[in-house]
């Protein structure tokens, strides 16, 4: 199992980076990003495209270590349903009613509930329920309580997406 662990942690610094990536100015993604090939670098989608393919390819080899598995259309639509989840942050007047703020919350939890038609499959969706709970209180802590720098704020946000696959273990 410690090859399991180890490359979902190789997947979510992959994740953390193409969801930070997605969300830096040219200058940040230069400076912080140079050394990543320019045709990665500079693809519009690193966000999501990248962290939905590394996301879902990650929750392959879980449920092939699991001795389960799902038909590919449901990859497919998991990937275009989080797609859809990574592409707005569910802007709410939450804080300030003169100026929207980004819902981390709702953001995490619709991130997560892409997820749930291979819990519907597998049987798995007991721990891909709490799945999406600890997404969403992840996302929700971590953006609007605990930090307020974009590098480390979006590092965490892309990290969580397949760092919780690993609860599919327990």
């Amino acid at each position: 199992m410690w090859w399991i662990i180890l490359l979902t942690l190789l997947a979510t610094y992959i994740s953390a980076s193409l969801y930070r990536m997605g969300g830096c100015s040219p200058a940040d993604l230069l400076a912080e990003y140079g050394w990543v090939p320019a045709p990665i670098r500079n693809f519009p989608k690193k966000r999501d495209v990248g962290c939905g393919v590394v996301t879902g390819l990650n929750m392959w080899l879980i449920l092939s270590f699991l001795g389960l598995s799902s038909p590919w259309w449901i990859y497919l639509l998991t990937f275009g349903i989080l797609w859809g989840a990574l592409s707005t942050y569910h802007d709410t007047m939450f804080y300030n009613w003169m100026k929207p703020d980004d819902n981390f919350w709702l953001h995490g939890f619709f991130c997560g509930l892409a997820y749930i038609l291979f819990g519907i499959h597998t049987g798995l969706w007991l721990m891909l329920g709490i799945r999406i709970a600890v997404i969403a209180v992840f996302m929700g802590v971590w953006s609007h309580i605990l930090f307020s720098d974009a590098f480390i704020e979006e590092n965490g946000r892309g990290g969580i997406l397949p760092l919780s696959l690993l609860l599919l273990l327990i």
